[in-house]
């Protein structure tokens, strides 16, 4: 995954506002590659997402806050477009992220 979504990165961000672009990439960095980084693309379950976004909720921010729910979408919006791009380059037969709360 973590390959996968630098790759994405660097293939979508040409296209990209640059604000887009930089939330884009720090949502890889900071969240989506620390948790799905050693998943390989084509065994990524619903699971793996599920228990991310469980413990991303259950992180601080810098300020000792929980992350706010616009966050998550946010970064869960994120990482649906980068599967729903693997699944356009038929890497995998559908989004793991599809419907993930």
């Amino acid at each position: 995954m973590g390959q996968w979504l630098r790759y994405w990165l660097s293939v979508v961000g040409v296209r990209l506002r640059p604000t887009t672009h930089r939330a884009y990439r720090d949502h890889v960095r900071l969240h989506l590659v620390s948790y799905l980084g050693r998943v390989k693309l084509a065994e990524l379950s619903r699971q793996d997402v599920t228990r991310m976004f469980v413990a991303l909720g259950r992180r601080r921010n810098r300020y000792g806050q929980p992350i706010s729910a616009s966050t998550l979408e946010r970064i869960r919006a994120t990482l649906r477009a980068a599967l729903n791009h693997a699944v356009r380059e038929d890497l995998i037969p559908s989004n793991p992220a599809q419907g993930v709360r």
